[in-house]
């Protein structure tokens, strides 16, 4: 029988300071490919509980029990590392107790020995069972243990004993997912176990990222293999202490702190560690372990975050882009405008600084010599016809993979160009028009035709033209009124409008257009309402924004508030529009603001604001209402809405009620980012391929060299320390046109960033413990 498994050779893996990485790695063998044999030697026949199997040889009978299906207890084992026992140092839970037929009758620790040809091994026997017992009992003497025994133990809330039971003498709070408890239900607790006494070992909760309780470890030195030997870091080290008990061995930092150990904060021993000793305090005791790093969860296309950003830090941007382009086909525009919520989930972010990721992307995108072209397939014409509503994020990534998987799509807009949002609705000082263009110059390059300046409201034609399936892509572009009196004069505009005008160059123009005049009032507290404030600016007029709660509720970006106090935007707080008239003294309007103060929370989680009956009247040329923007309706789509005029789809398809109709982007979701219509998109094109005969199948490998993380992280002293490397940005001086903001990288800077990270993609692939069988 065939066996899948990793399997450590049985010498010692103990690290020499002058062993190159390469060489520091540990040797492993992977049953399901055939490389590797010829360290082991040709596989043997053994036999498990009366089966046969096969296992190469110089696996461990541990090893090669656990690969042929059978379970056998241990804790200093984990199926990504090396055995902890055998380091040299002594230590060992001891429990893997075995019989082989090269000791009948007595009990053997089956990861210690190597299999051989015509080995017999026996799992259980009543000698192995009192072996095992034994072991466990010298692990619980000092480890808490009584809610082990506990016939409450499944119904108790983990907070108050029913037993009077003190504190440090019950299990912590990862009872439910504890490796030590699991095993201790599979071996059986003897009854003459020792009674735990704490040993009042220290217990470290201020410092970055987890906790450690020494008194919970149980030295089963997975840690220190993991990092010392693994890793590389180094960071660890035996500690030996004289307790009221007798001697006591744990694991602990080499110096008093993580971050003066040389900690990376990689996570890897919290992972494997198997009790509550060392765990994460950001993350719920009962959560699932994660399979990607939580900058890659957070990311809405799925992006490999990891692998672009460690390839940018060795200057590899060609092949960064490439593994961006894998899951979305615009890494110009959203290396420049994306909402970044990889930075959010950044661990790096709860021990100093995010990773500047967003930027990281656009200096790979600025680099790009277009590598990624080499792998990217497009299919034959299917002869299938697919029409496309709005050309924005979510209807061009659509058309993109569409037209990848070989089908003719149309692309109707309204508009003169594509882009959506990333061309009308962002202003060219964050996202130039020129990066716009060339990103949707790709989209035509698959054969994608695009009719500009046509409005679709009815898909009876389109159907009846011959396209078979359609795409709803157009957004939120319906400005939301204040909802005062006097918010429908002229000079009072809504956001999206304006800030198409903007992109149109109808701004203060002698052809017409909108005129901001010298004072100018945005009312809105969010990015959309920064960019209204900040392109304002750029036309010279003095620019308030006005909104009703303090700065601590505001939802805008603290970068977004920090350009527009730069630029000059007076930003003003606990102010609400009461109503807007005809002005008089040289301005065009009359704007009165009711004052404010903050109540209690209300459904949005934020402080309410009360009036409190003063009010304020001030002159003003323009006001710009940026309160939240809606989905413009047309009844000839003949598809069901909700509420709030979002269109009403199947999650999992993007279908909408009408059949071989699909919507997404914005007009599903309400005003979102660019990221969240891309996923869309994405969802929409796989949905759609399916409808016309295809497998639905959009993702793409587009980059095939090989590179993997190494798991060799070394040793850096200074690495836990090194702050953000920020983009440069233009000088608040020379912020008077819409050239480009921010800058790329250098090069040096690219890469210094990028280095920064702390490669939880690693941790995230670290194998799950192997688990007694449910009973």
């Amino acid at each position: 029988m065939g066996l899948a498994f990793k399997v450590f050779m049985t010498t010692d893996l103990k690290i020499s300071s002058t062993q190159t990485p390469e060489a520091q790695a540990p040797v492993w063998w992977d049953a399901s490919r055939t490389e590797g044999l010829a360290a082991f030697g040709a596989p043997v026949k053994i036999t498990v509980d009366g089966k046969e199997f096969e296992a190469p040889a110089g696996a461990s009978v541990l090893n090669a029990v656990i690969a042929a299906g059978v379970y056998v207890p241990h804790l200093c084992t984990h199926p990504d590392l090396p055995p902890a026992c055998r380091r040299g140092e002594g230590g060992g839970c001891n429990l893997c107790a075995v019989e082989t037929s090269l000791r009948p009758g007595k009990v053997t620790h089956a990861c210690k020995i190597e299999v051989t040809e015509g080995m017999a091994i026996r799992t259980m026997s009543p000698l192995i069972r009192i072996g095992r017992q034994s072991a466990l009992a010298k692990i619980l003497a000092n480890h808490p243990h009584v809610c082990l025994t506990c016939p409450d133990r499944n119904t108790c809330n983990r907070v108050e004993c029913a037993y009077g039971h003190a504190p440090e003498t019950r299990c912590c709070e990862q009872f439910s997912s504890c490796e030590l408890h699991k095993i201790a239900d599979f071996v059986g607790i003897r009854e003459n176990t020792p009674v735990y006494q704490s040993a009042g070992l220290p217990v470290i909760r201020d410092e970055p990222l987890f906790d450690r309780d020494y008194n919970l470890c149980i030295d089963c030195r997975r840690c220190l293999t993991v990092c010392n030997d693994i890793r590389g870091v180094g960071c660890l080290e035996m500690k030996s202490v004289e307790t009221p008990q007798g001697p006591r061995t744990y694991v602990g930092t080499i110096a008093a702190t993580l971050l003066d150990s040389g900690c990376k904060f990689c996570l890897s021993c919290v992972e494997v560690c198997p009790t509550g000793a060392l765990t994460d305090r950001t993350l719920d005791p009962a959560q699932h372990k994660a399979t990607t790093a939580p900058c890659q969860t957070a990311c809405p296309a799925g992006i490999d975050v990891p692998r672009y950003v460690q390839l940018a830090a060795e200057g590899k941007y060609s092949e960064a882009v490439a593994v961006v382009r894998e899951k979305l086909p615009f890494p110009g525009i959203l290396g420049r405008a994306c909402y970044a919520m990889c930075e959010t989930a950044c661990v790096r972010g709860r021990l100093d600084d995010p990773l500047s990721i967003r930027s990281l992307k656009r200096i790979a995108d600025d680099n790009d010599t277009g590598l990624w072209r080499q792998y990217s397939k497009q299919l034959p014409p299917t002869g299938k016809r697919v029409a496309i509503v709005g050309a924005g994020p979510a209807g061009l990534t659509a058309a993109w993979y569409l037209a990848k998987k070989g089908h003719a799509v149309t692309v109707f807009d309204a508009n003169a160009a594509g882009g959506g949002t990333a061309r009308y609705g962002i202003p060219s000082y964050r996202v130039p028009t020129d990066v716009v263009e060339r990103e949707v110059a790709e989209v035509v390059k698959l054969g994608v035709s695009f009719e500009f300046g046509k409005r679709v409201e009815n898909f009876d034609t389109l159907f009846a033209a011959g396209f078979e399936a359609a795409l709803i892509a157009i957004g939120c572009q319906g400005g939301d009124r204040i909802g005062v009196p006097g918010d429908d004069l002229p000079g009072v505009v809504d956001s999206p409008t304006y800030l198409r005008a903007v992109a149109m160059g109808l701004v203060n123009t002698p052809a017409g257009g909108i005129d901001t005049g010298s004072k100018v009032a945005v009312i809105g507290g969010g990015n959309v309402a920064a960019d209204n404030a900040r392109s304002t600016r750029r036309f010279g007029a003095a620019v308030d924004i006005v909104y009703r709660r303090t700065q601590q509720e505001m939802p805008i970006h603290k970068h977004e508030l920090e350009g527009c106090i730069e630029e000059g935007v007076n930003v003003r707080y606990q102010l609400a529009t009461k109503r807007i008239e005809p002005g008089s003294g040289g301005f065009r309007l009359a704007i009165t603001y009711a004052r404010m103060e903050m109540g209690a929370p209300d459904a949005s989680d934020r402080r309410r604001p009360i009036d409190t009956g003063e009010e304020i009247t001030e002159g003003v040329d323009l006001v710009i209402a940026a309160v939240g923007q809606h989905t413009q309706q047309f009844a000839g789509f003949g598809v069901q809405t909700d509420a709030k005029g979002r269109i009403v789809v199947r999650e999992d398809t993007l279908l909408t009620s009408r059949p071989g109709v699909y919507a997404g982007g914005d007009c599903v979701l309400g005003p979102s980012s660019l990221i969240d219509s891309v996923a869309q998109g994405r969802v929409a094109a796989a949905a759609i391929d399916r409808q016309l005969g295809g497998d639905g199948d959009i993702e793409e490998k587009l980059l095939h060299d090989g590179w993997q993380t190494s798991p060799y992280l070394g040793a850096d002293p200074d690495f836990n320390r090194r702050r953000k490397v920020y983009p440069m940005v233009l000088m608040p001086a020379k912020r008077g046109n819409f050239d480009e903001l921010e800058h790329r990288y250098s090069d040096s800077d690219a890469r210094a960033e990028g280095a920064r990270c702390l490669k939880c993609n690693l941790t995230a692939a670290i194998a799950n413990a192997v688990l007694p069988p449910e009973s």
